[in-house]
């Protein structure tokens, strides 16, 4: 299954009409992250790092795919992940790309403060990103981006919801 993201991403690249622009971005973010469970709702604060690789442009949308890495928390809790999956990006007039991407995933969850509840555990997730990037020069952009998680450890009562704000260096001149 590791390379089930890639034969993916090559079908559908061989089936799409058109010239595939390939290239390579990599992102870093500052990220809150707001978790709520039955009992108790935090704050976690951290940072959230990626790769995009461009696939074909299917009219006015680019498809990539997207690596993320999230590793939030707060002393006594922690919530660290990594996802991948599609991201479908739409590029505007001045530089303005939104975009929207579904990733699949493994968390971590660490609680060393709420005695009462879950003490650490790795589960599935399942993340729906969107976002907004501006381009401000031919390497650079800048985004803010909002993720709705489902996290599935103790029957998915865990639903992260985080909003990041960041830049993102494309190897390749646009």
């Amino acid at each position: 299954m590791k390379y089930g993201w890639v034969v993916l991403l090559l079908l559908v690249a061989g089936l799409m009409p058109g010239k595939a622009n390939a290239q390579a971005e990599v992102y870093g973010e500052f990220t809150a992250t707001r978790i709520s469970s039955a009992v108790n709702t935090d704050m976690l604060y951290g940072a959230a790092t990626g790769l995009v690789i461009d696939g074909p442009k299917w009219h006015r949308m680019q498809i990539s795919a997207d690596i993320l890495g999230r590793f939030v928390g707060k002393s006594g809790l922690s919530l660290n992940g990594v996802g991948a999956g599609p991201r479908f990006t739409f590029p505007l007039k001045h530089g303005w790309a939104p975009y929207g991407e579904f990733l699949f995933g493994f968390a971590r969850f660490n609680n060393t403060i709420y005695t009462n509840q879950l003490g650490a555990t790795t589960d599935g997730q399942l993340q729906v990103n969107g976002g907004l990037a501006k381009r401000v020069s031919p390497r650079w952009d800048i985004y803010a981006d909002f993720s709705y998680s489902q996290y599935y450890a103790l029957g998915g009562q865990y639903n992260p919801k985080s909003f990041g704000l960041g830049a993102m260096y494309h190897f390749v001149k646009r």
